[in-house]
């Protein structure tokens, strides 16, 4: 599949998903917001189920190929997301992954959660496995010239209207925050 910008989210998904998706980036509601699509996409498509990891120094990668090898009791579909809080899942994991990914189920979406990919990261085997099976959402900061048209977009898609000067206002005041730009 490919490397998506975070515009082309939403289209990728209204087709047939993939079978992983790597989120990564530090913009918290941009990284909350995307996975929330991907789960809703899923959840359309009857992924009912949803597991959640947690990685960290004692993470045991096992609990990866339990996740995906054990059927629910109702035979649903099931997401299963690893949460790897430093973007690294070391040599263990990330042999983990690429073993998951050689034959993943149909009945398994991984979705892979981290803050900002390192370019060292970016080059290794599991994200590219992950490129290359599935979808990589790297999510860039907004930057301060692109923060008024952001929040008049997300201003308009709440059936709001605001003038150019409010607009402006608002993005001095929240300095960058686009969890509080949403909470205003």
């Amino acid at each position: 599949m490919a490397k998506l910008r975070i515009d082309q989210l939403s289209q990728s998904l209204q087709g047939q998903l993939a079978p992983v998706y790597l989120v990564s980036g530090d913009e918290t509601l941009l990284v909350q917001e995307s996975c929330d699509a991907i789960r809703q996409a899923a959840r359309q498509c009857g992924f009912s189920e949803r597991q959640q990891h947690h990685v960290d120094k004692k993470f045991e990668w096992e609990q990866l190929r339990s996740s995906a090898n054990n059927m629910s009791l109702f035979n649903d579909k099931k997401i299963i997301e690893l949460h790897i809080d430093n973007g690294k899942p070391g040599a263990e994991g990330s042999s983990t992954i690429c073993d998951y990914l050689q034959h993943p189920s149909d009945d398994n979406l991984l979705l892979v959660i981290t803050p900002k990919l390192d370019s060292g990261t970016q080059r290794s085997k599991w994200v590219k496995t992950i490129e290359k099976i599935g979808c990589w959402l790297p999510i860039w900061p907004i930057s301060a010239n692109q923060l008024p048209r952001w929040l008049g977009q997300r201003i308009q898609q709440a059936g709001l209207k605001a003038d150019s000067q409010a607009i402006e206002l608002l993005s001095e005041r929240i300095e960058g925050n686009l969890l509080a730009a949403h909470q205003e």
